[in-house]
């Protein structure tokens, strides 16, 4: 099996290696040792150099059409499935009406894991203004917004590039961090803790910090990435072997996608 982890933003070769590196180190303890998995980035779009650009709602909705051809490129190249590493599940729901294999969000999908686990959870966002309301919407729209503490969803202690800086060095300190306000969570209500940064996540999986202890229980703190990726190899498991469907849109042959995608590259 072969899955494809799709980023929402495009990195240095040097970054690209270094980051797959941190994500593969958790990946294999889950996926099954034949199942192959690879990092993409959009060929065009926001940098991973410029974070800022991540918290404009303009820009990333510009953003989304270069994920959507990224994922449709990795459908093309025969991938069984794909995670895309972006808790705001970019172009996610869209692209289920261009391809058929299974495509998982972050986002969606971790929040999802923590209502499976836990009966009140907590959120812990990537730092930087605009992201806290963007997590609500997307709570709001699944139906979650009683499973998720009042003031709930917090901001990361690290910005992304301190978050970047930091976990190469040393994950442990942004593990250190996010275990910080998760602790806050769990003493206002909180019994499972989602990592809402794709960044921050792995990061906190490399240290081994999947849970800690509070008042005799064990709080699972949820990576996105993992869980996505993991989920993603269920989901071609299921449509291959049960044959269940991963989308429920009407699929346009792969000419109408190419000549609806050739009118924007004008």
């Amino acid at each position: 099996m072969r899955i494809a982890i799709v980023s929402n933003s495009r990195y240095e070769e040097d970054v690209h290696d270094a980051w797959f590196g941190v994500m593969r180190q958790s990946l294999q303890k889950v996926l099954r040792t034949e199942t192959q998995v690879e990092l993409r980035s959009p060929r065009r779009g926001l940098a991973s150099g410029a974070a800022l650009d991540f918290d404009n709602a303009y820009f990333t909705r510009l953003n989304d059409s270069a994920v959507g051809e990224a994922i449709v490129a990795a459908s093309r190249e025969g991938f069984d499935a794909v995670s895309v590493a972006c808790f705001g599940d970019p172009c996610v729901r869209e692209v289920r009406a261009a391809v058929e294999t299974p495509v998982l969000g972050a986002g969606e999908t971790a929040i999802l894991v923590a209502s499976l686990i836990g009966r009140r959870m907590g959120i812990i966002a990537t730092r930087m203004p605009e992201q806290v309301g963007p997590i609500h919407e997307t709570v709001r729209r699944m139906g979650m917004s009683e499973r998720v503490i009042p003031n709930g969803i917090r901001l990361d202690a690290h910005d992304v590039a301190e978050t970047f800086e930091k976990g190469f060095r040393d994950p442990g300190l942004v593990a250190e961090a996010v275990e910080r306000q998760a602790r806050e969570l769990v003493a206002e209500g909180a019994d499972v803790i989602v990592v809402g940064c794709c960044a921050t996540g792995p990061f906190c999986s490399a240290a081994g910090f999947s849970s800690f202890e509070d008042g005799g229980r064990r709080i699972p703190v949820i990576d996105p990435v993992v869980v996505t990726t993991k989920l993603a190899e269920s989901a071609a498991d299921l449509r291959d072997g049960a044959g269940l469907p991963f989308t429920t849109f009407a699929q346009p042959s792969a000419e109408d996608v190419d000549r609806v995608h050739a009118l924007f590259e004008k």
